[in-house]
């Protein structure tokens, strides 16, 4: 195979995960080596995944369950992506052939050592990723020529691998957690499994503003946050039980807790929610597919939202509403008061012209009736990556 059919082969691939095993054949044959894959190991080892090229399935499953943390792996850590390394020149070679690693994988494959092409995709997202190709201990012996024409072949491969990554993105679709959080009224936010903001919706994106008790912490990613530290721990200590139950784990989960805000408005709660993975695809592992849904309920914008559909049933005047959401709020008639800076005869008078309109006897019937009205409004478009309109940049 001459060189523009390997790299025409290399941007086929870039279709599909099931093309990619063909093109990596073509690759090992051209480089001079003996099986090869493109491998993610990802943080903790869930996610990881291997797409072979001329590898024993069963040892593929075995070293995604024992052996990603190999001598070889550890190595590759330090490699920069566009860098290609040759394996025995980083490690120990004769100790790792005394290895259970080198016995159970690399010796029945023929596998002496390694050429690793690490992928910024893959690669810078606290895991390890990229292109390896083993070499035969008789193959090593031209071990720098195989590295010279895997580097010509290089910057497309690394081009198929962005290529991949983007149609993946794009042949999902707006995906179930995505039609969800367009659909909440309340504020919604999705995390990655790495515990990022990856989409807020519009109501998020301006209770977050607002930075009332939450906000986005920026010190590594885009984060959510507390102010309170105690609050915080345990907002983090949430969201980081719920990847471990999305993922399949068993832990005590703290599904929903409350979240103070310094203006004295009434606490936000917070509610967390574990998504189940959509069907496997090797690129999810990388994107970071949202695991978390974090939901946050304002009672107090709920609550006047309520009351502005009551005061278009029953049409109350502005300051009835008003005294209709800080009663649905639970205040009471001398806080309502102090609050509008208005006397508690005047509070009084407003409340029942309420209780009139709406045939309500009592403060505490008017807040039922106001929790038990459906919010309706105008849903905003969704913010999210690569959004040109008001993103907080996540």
């Amino acid at each position: 195979m001459d060189h523009v059919e390997i790299i025409d082969g290399i941007y086929r691939a870039a279709g599909g995960t099931d093309t990619w095993s063909h093109a990596l054949g073509s690759i090992i044959d051209h480089v001079g080596a003996v099986a090869g894959n493109i491998v993610y190991q990802a943080p903790g080892g869930r996610g990881s995944f291997l797409i072979p090229g001329r590898m024993r399935e069963d040892l593929n499953a075995l070293y995604l369950k024992h052996y990603t943390g190999n001598p070889y792996a550890r190595a590759f850590e330090k490699v920069r992506p566009n860098e290609i390394a040759v394996g025995n020149t980083l490690i120990d070679a004769g100790v790792v052939r005394h290895s259970a690693f080198y016995a159970d994988i690399c010796e029945p494959q023929d596998i002496f050592n390694q050429l690793f092409m690490p992928h910024a995709s893959l690669h810078e997202r606290g895991g390890i990723g990229g292109v390896a190709l083993f070499l035969s201990r008789q193959q090593d012996e031209q071990v720098l020529n195989a590295k010279a024409r895997l580097e010509r072949i290089a910057p497309h491969i690394a081009r198929a691998i962005d290529l991949s990554l983007q149609m993946n993105q794009i042949g999902r679709g707006p995906g179930l957690a995505q039609r969800l959080i367009d659909a909440m009224s309340d504020a919604a936010a999705l995390i990655d499994a790495r515990g990022t903001i990856i989409l807020l919706n519009a109501a998020a994106e301006a209770l977050l503003k607002r930075a009332d008790g939450l906000f986005i912490s920026r010190s590594e990613r885009p984060a959510l946050s507390a102010h309170i530290p105690e609050t915080s721990t345990r907002l983090a200590n949430a969201i980081r039980q719920a990847l471990i139950v999305a993922h399949g784990g068993d832990t005590p989960f703290e599904g929903a807790l409350p979240i103070h805000r310094p203006s004295g408005l009434p606490p936000y709660l917070l509610v967390v929610t574990p998504l189940a993975p959509a069907p496997f695809c090797e690129w999810d592992a990388v994107d970071g597919d949202a695991r978390v849904l974090v939901h946050i309920v304002d009672p107090e914008r709920k609550t006047r939202l309520q009351a502005r559909q009551l005061q278009n049933i029953f049409h109350l005047t502005e300051a009835e509403t008003r005294v209709a959401a800080m009663i649905g709020n639970g205040m009471n008639l001398p806080e309502i008061a102090q609050e509008l800076g208005i006397s508690p005869n005047t509070v009084k008078t407003h409340v029942g012209r309420c209780f009139g309109k709406t045939g309500t006897q009592s403060q505490a019937a008017l807040a039922k009736l106001i929790a038990s009205i459906p919010i309706v409004e105008k849903r905003a478009t969704t913010i999210g990556p690569g959004a040109s309109n008001t993103s907080p940049g996540v």
